[in-house]
């Protein structure tokens, strides 16, 4: 009877009652509601990639992180205690997918049970490529020009190659890595510098080696000038012969840019030897053009010369010149 009483006194006016608690109910969760503030945190968002697959395409800097919380019982929320993830290592198959993004927050929130994160937005979508790695040339650019008379002659790299990594298909078309320029400017002398490679593009990097070794060597700058008109000198002539006309010819030099700057022909580099000859005549003389060890002759017009040598005409006496006038 008491238990059927109880029941009755319970059940009584049970609409009316049931609509008090609920009135109850939404006060108290309106009365929590405003003590909670909300604050938004940009974490940048960063990606695992542990697994064999990786990511092909562009993912957001920073996800938008809402902090809710009661003020007065909550710590401090600073924003290094937060941080935002999308993990993509337990994939296995190449596609697309929407990532979950994870949050990582410090033992103090984790603690915290007013406290509540969401990320905006929620899931990152991506498509992913098998991881794969291979060995490329390593090429080093160089800028600026050495001294005024030198030239590069030969630039080493050391190792040759690099071993890259990334998605498959871009990995597949890199040609070779670039290391950062080698200045050349002024330069004369062999030398040696570290030259950073540099990650072909943002999907793609260098796993080794971060440095190259560049071993650049120099040398003369060597050029080539030709001259023009030169006349023949004939050396050793006889004093009583002379040569009717007197033959020109062209030559190209070759040589230290330094040296063959300097270096002009006289009248004597242009030679004919004569000591053999005693007598007037037709001559078909060779010819030699003298020009310091360090240049060489590439090229000459001829290499002979063909000369009528005469007798000299001898001079007046001084009285036949008087009687002459």
């Amino acid at each position: 009877m008491k238990a059927e009483s109880l029941l009755n006194k319970i059940t009584e006016n049970w609409k009316e009652k049931s609509g008090c608690v609920v009135a109850a109910v939404v006060l108290i969760l309106v009365s929590h509601t405003a003590r909670l503030e909300t604050k938004n945190f940009f974490p940048s968002l960063k990606t695992v990639e542990d697994g064999s697959m990786t990511i092909v395409t562009s993912v957001p800097e920073t996800v938008n992180v809402s902090v809710r919380h009661d003020s007065k019982t909550s710590p401090i929320i600073k924003p290094e205690e937060i941080q935002a993830y999308i993990d993509v290592s337990y994939f296995t198959e190449e596609g697309t997918y929407n990532v979950p993004v994870r949050l990582s927050l410090s033992s103090d929130l984790l603690l915290n049970e007013t406290v509540e994160f969401i990320a905006n937005p929620s899931h990152i979508q991506v498509t992913l490529e098998e991881k794969t790695r291979r060995s490329v040339p390593i090429k080093v650019p160089v800028t600026g020009n050495p001294l005024h008379g030198y030239e590069v002659s030969q630039i080493k790299v050391h190792p040759e190659e690099a071993i890259i990594t990334g998605p498959r298909k871009m990995v597949e078309k890199v040609a070779a890595v670039n290391c950062e320029e080698v200045v050349l400017t002024d330069k004369k002398d062999d030398f040696e510098t570290q030259s950073v490679c540099r990650n072909p593009n943002k999907f793609i990097h260098v796993v080794s080696p971060y440095n190259a070794v560049v071993s650049v060597s120099l040398q003369a700058s060597l050029v080539t000038r030709k001259f023009d008109k030169c006349r023949v000198f004939f050396a050793n002539l006889d004093k009583g012969l002379v040569v009717e006309s007197q033959p020109e010819i062209s030559f190209t030099v070759s040589g230290a840019e330094l040296v063959l700057e300097k270096f002009y022909p006289s009248e004597y580099t242009v030679q004919c030897d004569c000591s053999n000859i005693y007598l007037p005549g037709e001559y078909e003389l060779p010819i030699v053009i003298a020009v310091q060890d360090a240049l060489k002759i590439e090229d000459q017009s001829v290499e002979k010369v063909k000369v009528l040598i005469k007798s000299k005409p001898a001079e007046a006496a001084p009285a036949e010149a008087n009687k002459a006038e």
